[in-house]
């Protein structure tokens, strides 16, 4: 069944059974990424683990709420996120993999990150959870999934000048960055872990943070999340840093709606929000200002300028490696967050009569640094995020008591 799905999605969408592959780079130039037929069938990936007993069952993942710790790409992935460079050149566009545990299955989608972002690999899962049923895709969804890529973000004029708005994206020297405000110390271990938010943790939260909120200023419940993981996650790293240092976070956003591309666009167009304050400040202020620092610089106008200028500035750019979202960030002190909560995922069945997935998560990669992910919300309105911090911090954010009247550590 599962096949037969990839089948017809990747007729409907014959891109997804491609090859991606980089031409032109060398001389100056990171070339330009397209799409080329794959030598190879396209079919899903199948591991059948279900009778090594080494493996967890079904049941152990779900009491033990799925951690991280449990789900490490190397087994449920069949590709890792950060290959070596013998597969720097090409990479498939989209792959599944179904691996069979005892009691249950795990299915997990990879797609190159240059073809698609979240919300596009959301939509994607749900149209191959609509192949699998034997459902007919409407003809937007064909439109919107097979149009031209070109230029779909609409550049600015000629006459645009790169400003101040692209300052912090152009990748400096090693002579010319900052050094790091971190005390010295050995080189420290990273790890990764989730947190679980209930329906009600959330509700609570979004209640907290908004009796700082004057109207008609609004927060979001992810605006009120994102503050409440930002200023506990600097409280533990605050032991080894300067309080007048400051921190970054960058969010990534969609940003469909501001450049008028349809929702059902699967393509990469995301952005980041930068919000900056200095370590004392963030952690001193009531959650819901920061929240309100955070809503700010969601403001649609500044959003789309910028977006436009991000691609009209690489539009006009070979070497593409001078740019970066996030070229001035020290990820000791800084953070990088993606929320996937409202991409709809929860609610899939794939027409394999076993029901509704009992969690959605991110496997296990390299751990990095300063990164979080908030996965997509359960039936049950639950949401876990994935942080990944060094050793020492994440101890001081696991017995951090304010963070845990809302967060239940999963692992």
């Amino acid at each position: 069944m599962l096949n037969n799905g990839l089948a017809r999605l990747s007729a409907a969408f014959p891109w997804l059974a491609c090859d991606v592959v980089n031409e032109g780079s060398g001389n100056g130039s990171t070339g330009v990424y397209k799409f080329k037929a794959s030598a190879g069938a396209h079919a899903v990936v199948v591991k059948d683990l279900s009778r090594d007993t080494s493996i967890p069952t079904m049941d152990s993942f779900v009491r033990a709420g799925f951690p991280i710790s449990m789900l490490d790409e190397e087994m449920v992935a069949p590709r890792k996120t950060f290959t070596d460079q013998t597969h720097s050149k090409s990479a498939p566009a989209f792959l599944i993999q179904a691996t069979f545990i005892p009691g249950g299955l795990l299915l997990t989608f990879l797609a190159q990150h240059n073809t698609m972002d979240m919300t596009g690999q959301a939509h994607m899962i749900r149209l191959f959870s609509k192949a699998c049923c034997g459902a007919q895709f409407t003809s937007d969804e064909l439109f919107h999934g097979n149009i031209e890529r070109h230029n779909i973000v609409p550049l600015l004029e000629d006459s645009y000048i790169p400003g101040p708005e692209l300052d912090r994206h152009i990748v400096k020297s090693s002579t010319e960055s900052p050094a790091s405000d971190q005390m010295s110390s050995p080189r420290p271990n990273y790890v990764w872990a989730y947190f679980g938010f209930s329906s009600r943790s959330l509700a609570a939260l979004k209640s907290i943070a908004t009796e700082s909120v004057t109207a008609p200023a609004y927060i979001s419940t992810d605006d009120a999340l994102t503050a409440l993981i930002w200023q506990s996650v600097q409280r533990a790293r605050l032991p080894r840093l300067q309080p007048a240092a400051r921190s970054s976070i960058a969010r990534a956003i969609d940003v469909r709606s501001v450049l008028k591309i349809s929702p059902l666009y699967p393509g990469p167009i995301q952005d980041s929000a930068y919000t900056t304050i200095s370590l004392e400040t963030l952690v001193s202020r009531p959650l819901g200002t920061i929240a309100l620092h955070l809503r700010s610089a969601l403001d649609p106008a500044s959003v789309e300028f910028h977006a436009r200028a991000v691609a009209t500035f690489l539009s006009r750019t070979a070497n593409k490696a001078i740019f970066s979202s996030t070229a001035d960030f020290d990820m000791s002190r800084d953070l990088i967050l993606s929320s996937w909560s409202k991409v709809q995922t929860s609610d899939l069945d794939f027409g394999l009569g076993l029901g509704r997935p009992k969690a959605v998560r991110r496997p296990r990669f390299k751990a990095l640094e300063g990164l979080v992910f908030l996965m997509p919300k359960s039936l049950e309105e639950d949401v876990a995020a994935a942080i990944c911090l060094r050793e020492e911090d994440m101890n001081r954010l696991k017995t951090d008591a304010y963070f845990g009247t809302y967060a239940q550590y999963i692992g």
